[in-house]
């Protein structure tokens, strides 16, 4: 029969961790978690992920790439924020502090905390490494025109799009939400042709159907009738199957039908062309876009 030392002796090896052999290297268990997440194992990624940095003897615990894995993947705010917390606590390096600051943004973007959104995003665009503004100022300027703060929303918004002489990537989507900012200050007529003007400019681009949403919310507030009916026409008639064009049939039911007195030349406003010169061609004419 074994002795009681001996015995003691099996039991403390059973209860003891696995060698460091065992632990995976911070991209192994990133990829692990991205292959768990990719299968739809959500919630198991997330365990695996929170045993491996558990501040009470997680073996990756002060590696700032897998806290910020952990933050993405946290399906709880502030199980995200905490973890993105420690991230910045552990690194210097300005792309994980830009990524840190970013969740921490989303998540309290998600919760309906716009101005502490708007101070993390604050701080990810002074970690930035772009040349000029970028999706952090973006979504600064979202969570100003969230919180109920126009104005500001509208500064921050101009001030991407105006940034440089060439376009960028979020260019378009800093014109719209300019020209949503200035609609929300109650300047509808200076809104509207705002967000006609983004849509004609990039008409080939994702960005045309919300601007001609835009544009005829715009037209609504001024109660000019019959451009908003064109452009929600528009809308319909270039993108039926958009969540946009649900909306616009919606809403064309509640508007009353147009006169049946003929207009005389020129009385008729245009929109900008659908992205295919045909669809769009028939709204062209009544709202008012040259």
């Amino acid at each position: 029969m074994p002795s009681a030392l001996a015995v003691a002796a099996l039991v403390l090896l059973a209860s003891t961790p696995a060698a460091s052999d065992d632990v995976p290297t911070p991209n192994e268990a990133i990829e692990k978690a991205r292959a768990l997440e990719r299968q739809g194992l959500v919630a198991d990624a997330e365990d695996y992920l929170a045993g491996l940095v558990d501040e009470n003897g997680g073996p990756l615990a002060r590696d700032a790439t897998v806290l910020l894995e952990a933050a993405r993947i946290a399906t709880a705010p502030e199980k995200c924020r905490a973890y993105a917390s420690r991230a910045i606590e552990r690194s210097r390096s300005d792309q994980v502090l830009e990524t840190a600051h970013m969740l921490r943004g989303d998540s309290f973007f998600a919760e309906g905390r716009y101005t502490s959104a708007g101070h993390e995003y604050l701080a990810a665009a002074r970690h930035s490494n772009a040349r000029g503004p970028g999706i952090a100022d973006l979504k600064r300027a979202r969570s100003s025109l969230a919180s109920g703060d126009a104005g500001q929303a509208a500064e921050l918004y101009r001030e991407i799009a105006e940034w440089g002489a060439t376009p960028g990537e979020i260019t378009p989507y800093a014109e719209v939400g300019l020209a949503r900012s200035i609609l929300v200050l109650g300047r509808f007529a200076e809104a509207a042709e705002r967000f006609l003007t983004t849509a004609r400019v990039y008409a080939d681009s994702e960005i045309r159907v919300r601007a001609l949403a835009g544009a005829a919310e715009a037209f609504g507030g001024a109660g000019d009738t019959e451009r908003e009916r064109a452009a929600l026409e528009s809308i319909v008639a270039s993108y039926p199957e958009s969540y946009e064009a649900v909306i616009a049939r919606e809403r064309l039911r509640r508007i009353p039908p147009p006169d049946t007195v003929s207009a005389g030349p020129g009385e008729h406003a245009t929109t900008p062309e659908g992205p295919s010169g045909t669809d769009g061609d028939r709204a062209q004419d009544e709202t008012g876009e040259r």
